[in-house]
């Protein structure tokens, strides 16, 4: 710009040169001629000034609008930062909120819900042997009893006057009486019957409830200890003792279920029309169908596999009841004495003694014939392995 100005003023300088030197000619007088006046030396210099002014103006215009257009641009590049991080903000935040959620909805399932089972008759039958069999209302579990249930009622019964033959282990692969870990929510396993029967009563008197297995016809003293002493490879057949108990069945503690109400549970669908006896419990086709199975049961066997281990409770379809894991994961104690099928029985108990207690269910190894809800198998109350649990049931 400093330049342009320079330009101008040497060629204001030439012209004021050149008008001095001039010679005029005559004027035509049809023509107006203007007047030139020669510039003085101060218009000059106040010429140039404006000039320079001028040029510096346009020049501080021109760095004034290029300011702008920076701040602009400066401004939008913020306000795209900005948003960037609000939209980043707000996706994190609603990941931590699902994060949030999804541990909630795992650590609020009703792991410890019964479920209300109505009266009725059925035809319990192994597919053999069959008998009419009526059951009162009761309440079953909906979840075989995991490990973590497991582990805080263990805890608090050793800390009050409770001692057990087995401490329990978390599923297939846990470590005897170890703290619960993030398979906590497997079902408890390396139990005994007489185990289950203790813990049970445990777990009322913590609650608040009446225990049901006791040591008196007076059903004054719970049983409190399954403690083998002795009798680690026998059966205790004194009255009272722990493979022998007298049970309070019309008062509201937990309970192991008969073996009837077990069957009859597993079979309801909806109080006239029953699970047949070779199906999964809430299946829609017999064992062997290994869709039909593979919807409502963990299991591992001849026509089909779905797991390797136990898995956490809860993870497959319910059945009629909102019952879980009834076919598969864990066997389930029960409490009758295994022994043949009577004639027509209303809450039938099994019978008076014997060498073997029932269980029921089949687990997730080594055989899917005993998915069946008619599927009958029995351990001595001294025994334990990784596929036995328990599930509970009350009488009201």
């Amino acid at each position: 710009m400093k330049k342009i100005v320079i330009i101008f003023m040497i060629l204001l300088i030439f012209m004021v040169a050149c008008s001095k030197k001039h010679i005029p000619v005559a004027p035509d007088e049809s023509i107006n001629t203007p007047t030139l006046t020669p510039l003085s030396a101060a218009q000059i210099t106040q010429t140039a000034a404006a000039l320079q002014t001028a040029g510096i103006g346009a020049q501080q215009t021109a760095t004034a609008q290029d300011q702008q257009t920076a701040a602009a641009t400066a401004t939008a590049t913020a306000a795209a930062i900005v948003a960037t991080q609000t939209a980043a903000a707000i996706v994190a935040t609603q990941t931590a909120v699902a994060i949030v959620a999804t541990q909630t909805a795992v650590a609020t399932i009703p792991y410890t819900n019964l479920a209300s089972v109505p009266g009725g008759t059925y035809t319990q039958t192994d597919g053999t042997s069959s008998f009419s069999h009526t059951i009162s209302t009761f309440k079953m579990g909906k979840y075989q009893v995991t490990y973590d249930l497991w582990y805080t009622v263990y805890q608090w019964a050793i800390a009050n006057g409770y001692s057990f033959a087995n401490a329990g282990a978390e599923g297939t692969n846990g470590i005897v009486g170890a703290a619960p870990t993030t398979a906590k929510y497997q079902p408890v396993t390396y139990i005994n019957w007489r185990d289950s029967i203790v813990w049970c009563n445990a777990y009322s008197q913590k609650t608040g409830l009446s225990p049901v297995y006791c040591s008196d016809a007076a059903f004054t003293t719970p049983i409190k200890s399954s403690a083998d002493g002795s009798y680690g490879s026998s059966i205790n057949t004194t009255t009272g003792g722990f493979d022998n108990p007298y049970v309070n069945w019309n008062t509201n503690g937990f309970r192991l279920p008969t073996e009837g109400e077990w069957q009859y549970a597993a079979s309801y669908i909806d109080g006239s029309s029953w699970t047949p006896y070779n199906y999964a419990s809430g299946a829609t086709a017999a064992y062997t169908n290994a869709t039909a199975t593979g919807l409502v049961a963990w299991y591992s066997g001849v026509y089909s596999s779905n797991c390797t281990g136990t898995q956490a409770v809860g993870g497959k379809i319910a059945n009629a009841l909102g019952i879980y894991d009834m076919s598969g994961n864990v066997e389930e104690w029960c409490w009758d004495w295994w022994g043949n099928y009577p004639g027509t029985s209303t809450d039938y108990r099994g019978s008076g003694s014997g060498v073997g207690r029932v269980d029921r269910g089949g687990s997730c190894y080594p055989s899917d014939s005993y998915l069946q809800v008619g599927s009958r198998s029995s351990y001595s109350p001294y025994n334990r392995y990784w596929g036995d649990g328990l599930r509970l049931a009350r009488t009201y």
